[in-house]
């Protein structure tokens, strides 16, 4: 139950700071959990086949009209929020710190107490790490000042370096299965599956690459028309959810600035396709590795190339 003025005036100068740094606290968690949300609205796709509203692409198309795809008034306003929500985290920081360098002074005759506000006050300040994939909760989480975790329930009682502390055993074998590479990890809320990888590259594959637009990421990649995707990050035909996996993959890579590993199969020698579906003869099928990274580009969406179900 939160503390009301009068009880505070009544508190000794330090009971107050500590509460009046509890209210403020509890306000940068309402904030950091309503921007959490405005960014999962915005990169992920509105339904199948279709770009997401991103946090900062264009709102129209290549002829300038407003896209008719998305809700383009939705977009502009949650992306204004978000700027707002991006300054008010700033200005309570602030009013932190400067009330942490309060509470510091008052501890002067306490050499071991002075030493712990200074401690707090470096913390708060030190750059955080990157948001992390919490594969037990399905969300992305960030760090809190005293290293615990921001944006889930129970955030507060969590490691943020290490989510499967304070869990259950069952809790801990879901968060050892998330990837390390950035990709895969980003991937795992949207390719879970009940069967694991298979151990091998799969050489079978289950999209095909059906238009690569000029200087785009794609085109970059190496990416060709007639390409057969085998693998996609940590996807494959096992687990591409009739591609909606690809469609969520692609904004969470981006908005890490990570890359996706490609391996797709090309047809060698320029040969026909007659039907030949022997995908594992080297001599009909060279297999490629491919780099690609997502990106907004003068094109429409993140990757330049549409893709295909292969059947």
């Amino acid at each position: 139950m939160a503390s009301t003025p009068h009880e505070i005036e009544n508190d000794n100068p330090e009971t107050a700071l500590r509460k009046t740094l509890a209210s403020l606290d509890a306000q940068r968690t309402a904030i950091q959990e309503e921007a959490d949300a405005i960014i999962a609205e915005l990169t992920t796709p509105p339904r199948e086949g279709v770009e997401p509203m991103g946090l900062d692409t264009p709102l129209v198309d290549q002829e300038g009209y407003p896209r008719g795809d998305i809700d383009v008034y939705r977009a502009r306003s949650q992306r204004n929020r978000f700027r707002v929500l991006k300054t008010d985290h700033k200005e309570l920081e602030g009013k932190v710190e400067a009330l942490l360098v309060r509470l510091a002074n008052l501890k002067n005759s306490n050499p071991t107490e002075t030493k712990a506000g200074s401690d707090e006050i470096a913390r708060r300040r030190a750059p955080k790490p990157k948001p992390k994939y919490d594969a037990v909760t399905g969300k992305w989480v960030v760090m809190n000042w005293d290293g615990s975790v921001a944006g889930i329930k129970d955030g507060d009682k969590l490691n943020f370096h290490d989510l499967s502390e304070n869990r259950g055993t069952q809790q801990q074998t879901s968060q050892s299965s998330v990837p390390s590479n950035p990709s895969e990890r980003s991937a795992s809320s949207v390719a879970a599956t009940s069967r694991p990888p298979p151990p091998r590259e799969v050489r079978r594959p289950f999209a095909r690459v059906d238009g690569v637009a000029v200087d785009s990421p794609a085109s970059s990649a190496g990416m060709k028309v007639g390409d057969l995707v085998t693998r996609f990050g940590p996807l494959h035909v096992d687990n591409h959810d009739r591609l909606r996996a690809l469609a969520k993959l692609v904004p969470e890579v981006a908005n890490e600035r990570g890359t996706i590993r490609l391996l797709v199969l090309r047809r060698t020698g320029g040969n026909d396709n007659n039907g030949d579906n022997n995908y594992s003869d080297e001599r009909q099928w060279k297999s490629l590795e491919l780099m690609l990274r997502p990106m907004p580009f003068p094109g429409r969406g993140l990757l330049g190339c549409h893709i295909v179900p292969c059947s």
